[in-house]
């Protein structure tokens, strides 16, 4: 019963962290879309004490009607109210904290279903922390994925102004990445991705390249013959599609420059590091992760928790920014499609 309307359901992240100093900078700023409606699913007193830490003065205002939010203020720092039980050690994640995480990404999809609700935007949080209490994901995006009802292998798309990439294989040992790449998977995700250029971006006909395993995308079989066996095919029979541009196996090392990156819409990466050290590089501070294949809008900032400055009002909130921006852009995108 989803209508296009303007709110955004934040998570509250790992409370230990820099995520709910980040969410109080974000609204506060004047750099977020003013259409922007955020409603953020967290503690009150969570929220308290990180305004007394930023000497903020926004007002904290609980929602009650979780389907409409007819009762949603301007200018306030609305929630949906979550119980924290744990007093927080900014900088120290605390297994106990796990309940209170996994609840606010729950609950953030279950009031989605139910509500206006357009997108959701998830703060950062603590994979090892989670895993160490039983939460058996590599994270955000897989968990994400059984919350929805769409059957489509979770992927993960990063964007900038400048790039956007979409790695195939995210947090698995790097020995393991050729074993996992298969023709498959390259067309699963190439086919997803396209779709959603088109839906959410506006793009009529995607230019994508896709990136080698091996150096020099594989030298003809010399470095590796993962190109000449399995990208390759899944890129030819990837051509036969319509509206949409494939080129590759390019050489990774010469993917990202200026002149390349001019010339397509999105690449798409074997590995991790392959496609987020671009992203980290051309825009750190902007950069925002899109998980695509789920039936609801969800972006994220393409960082961590920062244990290391949390309490400390060191934090930078633009990625956040970019994430809310980014959110409300997809779902004006994707109603302008139909």
């Amino acid at each position: 019963m989803n209508s296009s309307q303007n709110f955004i359901l934040i998570t509250a992240g790992d409370p230990a962290s820099i995520s709910t100093e980040i969410t109080i900078k974000a609204i506060e700023s004047k750099k977020r879309n003013r259409n922007i409606k955020s409603i953020v699913i967290t503690d009150p007193n969570l929220v308290e004490e990180n305004k007394a830490l930023l000497k903020s003065n926004i007002k904290i205002h609980e929602i009650s009607d979780i389907v409409n939010f007819a009762d949603y203020k301007d200018g306030y720092f609305n929630i949906i109210a979550l119980k924290l039980n744990n007093k927080i050690n900014f900088g120290k994640p605390n297994i106990k904290n796990f309940s209170f995480i996994k609840s606010s990404i729950t609950t953030a999809t279950d009031v989605y279903f139910k509500s206006v609700a357009s997108a959701i935007v998830t703060n950062p949080i603590n994979k090892y922390m989670m895993h160490e209490a039983g939460f058996n994901f590599e994270g955000h995006t897989d968990f994400l994925a059984t919350l929805s009802s769409k059957k489509n292998n979770p992927v993960m798309m990063l964007v900038t102004s400048e790039l956007k990439t979409l790695p195939l294989t995210i947090h698995v040992p790097l020995k393991k990445v050729p074993n996992l790449i298969t023709k498959d998977l390259i067309q699963s995700n190439v086919k997803i991705a396209a779709e959603a250029l088109k839906t959410y971006f506006n793009i009529k006909r995607p230019s994508i390249i896709v990136t080698g395993l091996n150096p020099h995308a594989g030298e003809n079989g010399d470095f590796g013959y993962e190109e000449l066996n399995i990208i390759k095919p899944a890129i030819d029979k990837l051509r036969k599609l319509d509206n949409i541009c494939l080129s590759g196996p390019i050489s990774a090392d010469t993917a990202f420059t200026l002149t390349r990156r001019s010339k397509y819409d999105l690449a798409v990466c074997m590995y991790h590091d392959q496609a987020l050290i671009p992203i980290k590089t051309l825009d750190f501070n902007n950069g925002v992760n899109v998980t695509l294949g789920l039936d609801f809008i969800r972006t994220s900032p393409d960082h961590g928790t920062g244990f290391d400055i949390a309490g400390k009002n060191m934090a930078n909130p633009e990625s956040l920014i970019a994430a809310l921006n980014l959110a409300y852009d997809m779902c004006v995108n994707k109603k302008n499609a139909k």
